[in-house]
C-alpha cells in the first residue's frame, strides 16, 4: 500500500495528487504540517523536511522524494505505464526538456510574491514566463495541453503552480500571469477543469492565506485576510463611487489607500494606467474605472434592491442615460474650476447641472429624493460624489459661485444622500477637501 506524505496546499505535492489521479493509483495520504510545526519523525523519514514524500510497504521500507520523481514512478507503475511521459522519444524529449526548465518560473515566482514592487524582480519572472510560454508554443500544434489534446507530465509539472499564482499574485503583488501568455492561458483553463487536477484543487482564497507567509509584513495587503481589495484615494470623487456603492451593498472590502499627486509609484504595477479605484478579486480579477466598479459590486451581491437594473431594458436605460448626463456635469466643473473666469466654461457648466435637475424631475422611478425614488441607485453614486465637491468647494475654489443654487432638486439629492450612513463613511468635510485642494495646487506651482 502506497502512503504519500503531502500538504494539500502546496503545488509540489498537488503534482503527486493528479498522477496518482490519472493513473488510478490508490494511495493513504497523511497530511504533514509545514514549517516549524513539521514534527520530528517526519524529518527522520524525510532528512529533506520536503513534501511530497512516498512510501511502500507497511513498513515505510521503500522511500520516494521529489515531486517530480514521485509523478514520474507512479506514472510508471501505473496503467498504461509512461503514458504521461509522451508516446514516442521525441515527445519524451520535448517533456524531459520542459522539466528541466519549469524551475526557473517557479523561482521567479516566489522571487515577486516576497518582493512584490521590485522592478528586476518582476522582469525576471516576465522573461521567464516569455521564455516558457515560447517552449510550449514550440511543442504545440493546437493545445490546449503542451502535447496538444494529451495531458503529459509537462502539464502535471505546471498546473499546480498555475492554478496558484493567478489568485495569489494578482491579489498581493498586481501581477498577472496571463497578461501575455495566451498558451499558459489556455492550459490552464483547460488544466483546472481536469477531474484528476480539480478534485484536490483548493479555493482562491484558501491559496491567498497558505502563500500570505511569505507576503512582506510592511505591506498594508498583509493585513487583508483574503478580502476583496479596493485600491483608491479618499480625496477622489471617482473612488467614492466605488466605496459608495460598496457600503449600500454591504460588500466588504480591504481598502488601501494610494498617495496621489505624485502618485506612489508601485501604482503602476496594480494598474499600468495609473489610475483609481482598482478592484482585486480573490480570483484574481482586476476591475477598473469607477462607475465598472460600482456595476461589478452590484452584480455579484444581492443584498438590498439592485443599483442597476438589469434585465429591464427601459429602466436600465434612463440610468445609463443620466449616468451620461453625470459625464458632461464632471467634465463642464473641472472645466470651470480650471478656469473661473471663462464665461462659456460657467454657461456650460450651468447648463450641464440643468439636464441633471430636468431628469430628476421626470422621477422615473417615483418621487425623490435620488433619482432612484426613496433610495440610491447607479445614478446617483454616479453623481453623488460629484455634487459633494461642487457643494464644498464654493465658494472659496469657485470665485463665489455656487452651481447648485438654483437647482433644488440637485440640493435635495445632495443632502439626503449625505445623510445616510453609507455616505457618512464615504465622504469628508469640507476642510479636509479644502485642504488637499491648497496642498495640490501648490505642488503644481
Amino acid at each position: 500500500m502506497y502512503k504519500l506524505f503531502a500538504a494539500d496546499a502546496c503545488p509540489y505535492c498537488h503534482r503527486a495528487f493528479i498522477v496518482a489521479a490519472e493513473k488510478k493509483i490508490a494511495y493513504e495520504k497523511v497530511q504533514i504540517p509545514l514549517g516549524d510545526a513539521m514534527p520530528d519523525w517526519y524529518k527522520k523519514l524525510n532528512p529533506n523536511e520536503s513534501v511530497p514524500t512516498l512510501t511502500l510497504g507497511e513498513d515505510n521500507k521503500k522511500v520516494f522524494f521529489e515531486s517530480n520523481l514521485i509523478a514520474q514512478y507512479l506514472d510508471s507503475v501505473g496503467s498504461p505505464s509512461g503514458s504521461l511521459m509522451g508516446a514516442t522519444p521525441y515527445q519524451r524529449h520535448r517533456i524531459d526538456f520542459f522539466l528541466g526548465e519549469v524551475g526557473d518560473l517557479i523561482g521567479a515566482f516566489y522571487g515577486v510574491l516576497r518582493d512584490p514592487f521590485n522592478p528586476e524582480k518582476r522582469k525576471n519572472l516576465d522573461d521567464n514566463i516569455q521564455y516558457l510560454e515560447g517552449i510550449i508554443g514550440d511543442t504545440q500544434k493546437k493545445g490546449p495541453f503542451y502535447l496538444d489534446d494529451a495531458f503529459s507530465m509537462a502539464d502535471v509539472a505546471l498546473l499546480p503552480f498555475l492554478i496558484r499564482m493567478k489568485p495569489v499574485l494578482s491579489y498581493y503583488t498586481g501581477y498577472d500571469i496571463f497578461a501575455k501568455a495566451p498558451r499558459m492561458r489556455a492550459l490552464w483553463e483547460a488544466g483546472k477543469a481536469r477531474p484528476s487536477v480539480a478534485a484536490d484543487t483548493s479555493s482562491p482564497e484558501e491559496y491567498i492565506g497558505f502563500y500570505l507567509k511569505f507576503v512582506p509584513k510592511s505591506l498594508p495587503i498583509h493585513e487583508s485576510k483574503g478580502k476583496p481589495v479596493l485600491y483608491g484615494s479618499k480625496f477622489c470623487p471617482f473612488v467614492d463611487r466605488a466605496r459608495l456603492a460598496c457600503a449600500l451593498k454591504k460588500y466588504e472590502v480591504f481598502y488601501i489607500e494610494v498617495p496621489l499627486h505624485p502618485e506612489a509609484e508601485w501604482l503602476k504595477y496594480v494598474n499600468p494606467r495609473e489610475t483609481v479605484p482598482v478592484l482585486v478579486t480573490p480570483q484574481g480579477e482586476f476591475v477598473h474605472e469607477s462607475q465598472l466598479v460600482a456595476h461589478y459590486v452590484d452584480s455579484i451581491t444581492d443584498t438590498g434592491r439592485p443599483l442597476l437594473p438589469l434585465g429591464d431594458a427601459e429602466a436600465e436605460y434612463k440610468v445609463r442615460y443620466f449616468i451620461t448626463n453625470v459625464g458632461y456635469f464632471v467634465g463642464s466643473l473641472h472645466g470651470y474650476m480650471d478656469d473661473t473666469d471663462s464665461k462659456e466654461a460657467k454657461q456650460e457648466l450651468v447648463w450641464a447641472a440643468g439636464q441633471l435637475e430636468r431628469l430628476l424631475a421626470e422621477e422615473p422611478f417615483g418621487p425623490g429624493p435620488f433619482l432612484g425614488g426613496q433610495q440610491m441607485n447607479a445614478g446617483d453614486v454616479a453623481l453623488l460624489p460629484m455634487l459633494v465637491r461642487a457643494r464644498h468647494y464654493a465658494p472659496e475654489r469657485t470665485a463665489g459661485f455656487d452651481v447648485l443654487a438654483d437647482f433644488p432638486r440637485l440640493r435635495q439629492l445632495l443632502e439626503a444622500g449625505q445623510a445616510t450612513s453609507e455616505a457618512k463613511s464615504v465622504f469628508l468635510d469640507k476642510a479636509t477637501y479644502l485642504a488637499e485642494w491648497e496642498r495640490k495646487m501648490k505642488q503644481k506651482h
